[in-house]
């Protein structure tokens, strides 16, 4: 008899966000400045050298255009 073939599913323990990240907040109304993440704690991070933290959700990684300005380009992206 043959055994269905199930798609595996990888483990979901990856962090979103790595030591080192450059990354913004998704909201058009926080700070626009670029900031770099310095500690991955559960569903947040410390970002510049442990003066902020952030949740996960509220985040995201920089494209290369805001890389090279050095800031946010508008909103949710």
């Amino acid at each position: 008899m043959n055994k269905p073939n199930l798609p595996q599913q990888p483990p979901d323990d990856k962090p979103d966000f790595l030591v080192g990240d450059v990354v913004v907040f998704i909201d058009a109304f926080k700070p626009d400045h670029l900031m770099t993440v310095h500690k991955v704690q559960g569903d947040g991070v410390l970002l510049n050298g442990n003066r902020n933290f952030a949740l996960n959700h509220l985040i995201r990684t920089v494209s290369v255009a805001e890389l090279k300005t050095g800031k946010r380009f508008g909103g949710v992206v």
